[in-house]
């Protein structure tokens, strides 16, 4: 049972977000069907057999993709919109300032976090050697919207959080990594950068799968 339902979230996340590549001329996801399921950080760790991971030396964020399960239309629609779940009911999802404060967060953090991995140069246009990161999280649940100026507690979320590594120069997917996962109660006080101090568990939440990614970076690239 548990195989088949990550079949069927794979089949998912490759529909879905093929209407990326019809959505940005940057790049899209050539090659997805190559890609084969491996053991890594992730539970569910997908790699290009060709892929020679030694052979990059940069890493350039793209912006983050965000998708919200809820009543109203999916942020990103046009490159998530097969993957949304419209209800009758159900959280509100974010929008204006709470939505680009929440893509910001996760991108901070996402940024952070591999700026600090040895292996790779941190870059914001791409060149020679360079790996695209694109980070994307669907499905999200969470409470920002509805607690928006009445409350201090940590917003809360959870979602599917998917991330593809992309050759620059071909636009071939070298990787996908994904799990579903929620953020915790924060521990730590401290604001991140940029960030209120409400959002915390946010910057948590995307720190931790950050910090996964990270590790898988150095795993793949010292096996290539």
């Amino acid at each position: 049972m548990r195989n088949t339902v990550l079949v069927v979230l794979v089949l998912a996340l490759g529909v879905g977000f093929g209407f990326a590549w019809n959505s940005s001329s940057d790049f899209g996801p050539e090659g997805l069907d190559e890609l084969e399921k491996q053991k890594g950080q992730f539970k569910t760790t997908l790699i290009h057999p060709d892929a020679d991971f030694a052979g990059y030396s940069k890493l350039c964020p793209k912006r983050v993709l965000l998708q919200f399960r809820g009543p109203g239309p999916a942020q990103d629609k046009k490159t998530m919109g097969s993957l949304v779940r419209k209800k009758s009911s159900g959280p509100e999802i974010p929008e204006g300032e709470e939505l680009e404060t929440f893509r910001q967060v996760v991108g901070d953090a996402f940024t952070s976090e591999m700026g600090s991995c040895e292996l790779f140069e941190l870059v914001e246009e791409a060149g020679p050697e360079t790996l695209y990161v694109r980070v994307m999280i669907a499905d999200i649940v969470t409470d920002i919207a509805s607690k928006s100026g009445k409350s201090d507690k940590p917003f809360s979320a959870r979602g599917t959080v998917i991330v593809d590594l992309i050759d620059a120069d071909t636009g071939m997917i070298q990787a996908r990594f994904s799990e579903s996962s929620k953020s915790k109660k924060a521990e730590d006080p401290i604001t991140p950068p940029e960030a209120g101090a409400q959002w915390v568990n946010i910057w948590n939440w995307a720190e931790q799968v950050a910090n996964e990614l990270r590790l898988e970076l150095e795993r793949v690239c010292t096996e290539s």
